[in-house]
């Protein structure tokens, strides 16, 4: 019998195999979490010229050495105004936040410290050059690189990109996912209780969720039945999507298809079968044309564990994100953890923050790969490489937080 992949060497293979999906334009309003497909440059300068950092005065400082001096206030500037005329010596201009600066001003005194009597001003401080001015160009100036290639767009990037005057964006096309079960056994979820011997198709809807929950397209396929004839066709006609997800059939069994057919139709693009990882090990990779194959087991705690280690980081890829892979966190045990066996283990756990943000992870919950409850309400996976010893309540380890990338922020 081959030996097993580790898990390392699976996502590796993976990962150097797929590319991101080709570009295309959206508008700004539908530009937010998707992906920039080329760096985004500043072409002008913000601000766009000195502008007033507060409502006030724009006086020469010259003019105003110490508290106390009186100017007459001959001119008024409102953002949005142009603000040509210039600034004459010994005198001042009312003007508000955002307001270009005259010409001939170097400085702006606040309103807080101006008593105004008719058409003068008396100030209360003294005026410096640049106070309270923004300069031009002091936030950004053309040519500087802004958003990188592969960054996902959050609402700052998308107000930034629309100061520019930059009213579409080019993004990573969002890739359409297939998802596939295969087992005579399935039924649907809404088709009443199942019969003795039948199984609801649970597994496809949480992938489903998955896919979408990282902004790809799902389309859930009919059920495969277990035959040779009817797996190959499947596999044949979904891998017009840009990946496809199938679950079941990976394993020895007589009326287990999958594994072959992708094997077949893949070729010389045929990447792996079994993993080192527990649950999972029965997963295969592989490319029938451009559509990036992933066989996953049938058992629907490794499919979803699988889809966590190896499908999401190579959607994340096909998507353009420059960063695919969770980074392992430290977290404290709070329950005795076993040792690691002969494969790289992923223990399902709740997590809290105690008062100094330390994370902690529960791992009582039943960790058999058809436990479904062991992943329902999951707040992280449990990482056990193999051969690692035996761990106490209040030792640490390392786990993968699922859902955002940041744990602290799904976390009282």
């Amino acid at each position: 019998m081959s030996a097993l992949l580790p898990v390392g060497e699976a996502l590796d293979q993976i990962l150097s195999r797929i590319e991101p999906l080709a570009s295309e334009r959206v508008s700004l309003l539908d530009a937010v979490d998707r992906v920039l497909a080329e760096p985004v440059v500043a072409d002008r300068a913000l601000p766009a010229h000195d502008d007033s950092a507060m409502d006030g005065y724009a006086v020469r400082s010259s003019d105003v050495p110490a508290p106390g001096l009186t100017l007459p206030v001959v001119g008024e500037v409102r953002a949005g105004e142009g603000g040509e005329a210039a600034l004459a010596p010994g005198t001042a201009w009312r003007i508000f936040t955002g307001a270009p600066l005259p010409p001939g001003a170097d400085a702006v005194i606040i309103q807080e410290n101006a008593r105004r009597d008719g058409d003068h001003v008396t100030f209360t401080e003294a005026a410096t050059p640049g106070r309270n001015v923004r300069p031009r160009g002091s936030d950004l100036l053309p040519g500087r690189v802004l958003l990188e290639a592969g960054r996902p767009l959050r609402p700052g990037d998308v107000a930034l990109l629309a100061t520019l005057g930059r009213g579409w964006v080019p993004v990573v096309r969002r890739p359409v996912v297939a998802l596939a079960a295969s087992g005579d056994e399935l039924v649907e979820p809404d088709g009443g209780p199942p019969r003795r011997g039948q199984v609801v198709n649970g597994n496809l809807y949480g992938l489903a969720a998955a896919v979408r929950a990282l902004g790809a397209v799902p389309r859930l396929l009919p059920i495969i039945p277990d035959t040779a004839e009817a797996t190959r066709a499947a596999l044949a006609q979904a891998a017009e999507a840009d990946a496809l997800l199938t679950t079941g059939g990976m394993s020895v069994g007589e009326y287990d298809f999958i594994r072959d057919a992708l094997r077949t139709l893949s070729g010389d693009r045929f990447g792996f079968w079994k993993v080192a990882i527990r649950p999972g090990k029965p997963i295969g990779f592989g490319h029938i044309g451009r559509c990036a194959v992933f066989g996953l087991p049938g058992n629907p705690v490794s499919a979803l564990v699988t889809f966590e280690v190896f499908v999401r980081p190579a959607l994340l890829r096909l998507m353009g994100h420059a960063r695919v892979r969770r980074v392992p966190v430290g977290v404290v045990l709070e329950r005795p953890l076993r040792a690691g066996g002969d494969r790289e283990e992923y223990v399902r756990a709740t997590v809290r923050a105690d008062a100094h943000g330390a994370l902690h992870v529960d791992t009582a919950r039943p960790q058999g790969s058809g436990a479904l409850s062991s992943v329902a309400g999951a707040d992280a996976l449990v990482i056990v490489p193999p051969g690692c010893p035996a761990r106490d309540a209040g030792e640490l380890a390392f786990a993968l937080m699922l859902g955002p990338d940041d744990p602290a922020a799904r976390l009282p």
